[in-house]
């Protein structure tokens, strides 16, 4: 399951559409982390942004910009491969949401994730923005959050290093990179229909 929630954060990360809406206001913090699921489940990217934070939008939205400056029609192609894939990874996990805990404008909620019968409880950290519960990306519990803004541990590289390194190359070798990645969704949509 972590490889999988950390696909569709990579998914949404470089590839999603500019997205600005607020999220459902008003909403509980368990709400939030059960949109986001449905989101998930349903394989929409966009629905998926409404649940985390402007500064993490931020984050997506700056590699969005970078990787259509490489080349957008690559873009598109692997988003829409990506998010198949994606849907059909999660569609048969199921999940429990529980331990909900408000401090002021912060929250916690645990998620008891359960697929292929193995079962891991992920904790969600979520902060109150614009009267709206949001997932903070960056602040959550597990490696695959904590990638995003560079607190993985001693010697493991984090999305923001990563951007940075991309934006030091030169777009020829990007361009190759993002064919290469492209090819292989290609591969992945042929296997696919092979089964």
């Amino acid at each position: 399951m972590k490889r999988i929630l950390f696909a569709l954060i990579i998914t949404t990360g470089l590839f999603s559409c500019n997205s600005k809406d607020a999220g459902p206001s008003g909403s509980s913090p368990t709400g939030t982390i059960d949109g986001m699921f449905t989101a998930m489940k349903n394989g929409n990217i966009d629905d998926f942004k409404k649940f985390i934070t402007k500064n993490d939008v931020a984050m997506i939205e700056e590699g969005i910009k970078f990787a259509n400056s490489i080349d957008s029609s690559i873009v598109r192609k692997a988003t829409e491969a990506m998010a198949e894939e994606f849907k059909e990874k999660v569609k048969n996990v199921s999940y429990k949401l529980k331990n909900e805990k408000i401090t002021g404008d912060n929250a916690t909620v645990d998620a008891e994730v359960t697929e292929n019968g193995k079962t891991e409880t992920h904790a969600f950290n979520l902060v109150k923005e614009d009267g709206a519960w949001k997932i903070a990306l960056s602040k959550s519990g597990d490696g695959m959050f904590n990638s995003m803004k560079g607190n993985r541990g001693p010697g493991e590289p984090d999305l923001q290093e990563g951007i940075e390194k991309l934006k030091n190359m030169d777009k020829d070798s990007l361009k190759m990179l993002m064919e290469k990645a492209n090819k292989f969704f290609d591969t992945l949509k042929a296997r696919k229909g092979n089964l």
